[in-house]
C-alpha cells in the first residue's frame, strides 16, 4: 500500500505527510520501472490529484524519505509546494537508490528547492534527532536513518490521541512485530536496525499512540 497523511492544524492549516501516488508517474518511468510496477499489479484507490478535488492544496509536504513511492503524487501538487525531506536524503546515492531513484528526479522536477530539517538532539535520547515542527508539540519530525540518509518518522499529537507515522523505517508488519530487518546495503542495515528498535520501544513506552507503519496495517488495525 502507498499512503498519505493529512494533517489539519488549527492554526497553521493543512499539511500532507508523504505525497500519495499521480497516474501521471508511469508513463514518465523507464520501461525496466514500468514492468515492475505492472508486475506489482497495483491498483490506485484515488490518487492525489482526485483528493485535492474541490479542496485547497497543501501548505507543505513532509515526507518520510526521497524514494518515489512517497513522492510520486508531487506531479498532481502545484509547482510551488514545499517540500520537506530529512538531512542527507538528496545527497543519497547508494545502489538501490540509482535503481529506483529516477522515478522521484521526475515528481520533483519543476518544484522548488527541497527543505532539510534542522534537527535537533533529542534530550531524551529517544531518537537522532528531533524538532518542532510548529513549535506547539502538535507535530515533532523525528531522525530515523537507515532506509535512507534522511528518513524522517512524524509524531502527530491529534485530537483522538497520539499517532506515529514511521514511514520505511518500518515498512511491513513483520518488520514491526518480529524485528525481521530490511534488504538494505550493508553500510545501512546498523542505522536501520537501531531507527527501527528506537521506534518499537518508544510505542512500547507510550502504548496510547496509534502507530502507521510504511506499506501496511499493524495487526488489529484495519487497511
Amino acid at each position: 500500500m502507498i499512503y498519505a497523511y493529512v494533517i489539519d492544524h488549527p492554526r497553521f492549516g493543512r499539511y500532507l505527510i508523504d505525497s500519495g501516488v499521480s497516474t501521471d508517474l508511469e508513463p514518465r518511468l523507464n520501461p525496466l520501472m514500468r514492468r515492475a510496477l505492472r508486475d506489482l499489479n497495483i491498483r490506485i484507490e484515488r490518487t492525489t490529484a482526485e483528493w485535492l478535488q474541490g479542496r485547497s492544496p497543501p501548505r507543505a509536504v513532509f515526507l518520510t524519505h526521497l524514494h518515489f513511492d512517497h513522492v510520486g503524487g508531487l506531479l498532481d501538487m502545484p509547482a510551488d509546494t514545499p517540500v520537506y525531506v530529512g538531512r542527507g536524503d538528496a545527497e543519497e546515492r547508494s545502489w538501490t537508490y540509482r535503481l529506483i531513484g529516477r522515478p522521484a528526479d521526475i515528481a520533483l522536477e519543476g518544484k522548488g528547492p527541497l527543505h532539510e530539517w534542522a534537527f535537533a538532539a533529542d534530550p531524551d535520547g529517544a531518537f537522532a534527532g528531533i524538532i518542532d515542527v510548529f513549535g506547539d508539540g502538535s507535530v515533532w519530525a523525528l531522525s530515523l536513518p537507515g532506509h535512507s540518509p534522511g528518513s524522517t518518522g512524524y509524531l502527530i499529537n491529534a485530537v483522538d490521541g497520539p499517532k506515529l507515522v514511521v514511514g520505511d523505517a518500518v515498512s511491513t508488519r513483520l518488520g514491526w512485530e518480529q524485528a525481521m530487518p530490511q534488504p538494505l546495503p550493508a553500510s545501512a542495515r546498523a542505522d536501520a536496525e537501531l531507527s527501527a528498535d528506537r521506534l518499537r520501544r518508544f510505542a512500547a513506552a507510550h502504548p496510547q499512540i496509534e502507530v502507521f507503519l510504511g506499506h501496511q496495517p499493524r495487526t488489529g488495525q484495519g487497511d
